[in-house]
């Protein structure tokens, strides 16, 4: 299991909205939000790739990755987080229920000026992905 860094995250955010009981534990709410995405989440990855390769970060294919394969880091019945540690930054992506809602809180630590770079980039893309995510799961 992945560690994250010991300071405070660079940059977070959190999208929340209702879920439904059909959603027993955070993992199934993860895996279902991100198993719904629509078809230009997938367009938008394989863009990313081919803008961030050049510069030497790591790309999904690289890692054989989609977002329900990334390295759990925590798990209990409320909290689902995953993450990866990459050269320019460090994520994680932390699920939580409580109570017939759902959030996800997305946490960046930047290594140096490509991960703030690269955040610029996927910024727009990654609230729409989320809100969607989380629509998904009402």
């Amino acid at each position: 299991m992945q560690n994250r860094p010991a300071r405070s995250p660079d940059w977070q955010d959190c999208h929340k909205g209702p879920i439904a009981p059909r959603h027993a534990t955070a993992r199934q709410a993860f895996e279902t939000g991100f198993d719904s995405l629509p078809g230009w989440v997938g367009l938008a990855l394989r863009g990313r790739d081919r803008v961030v390769k050049p510069f030497g970060l790591a790309t999904v294919s690289d890692r054989d990755l989609s977002m329900t394969s990334l390295p759990v880091l925590e798990e209990t019945p409320n909290t689902y987080e995953v993450g990866v540690e990459d050269s320019h930054l460090t994520f994680t992506l932390q699920t939580n229920l409580d109570h017939g809602i759902v959030s996800v809180i997305t946490r960046i630590w930047f290594s140096h000026w490509m991960g703030r770079f690269y955040l610029a980039t996927v910024l727009l893309p990654h609230k729409y992905i989320l809100r969607h995510a989380i629509r998904a799961l009402a």
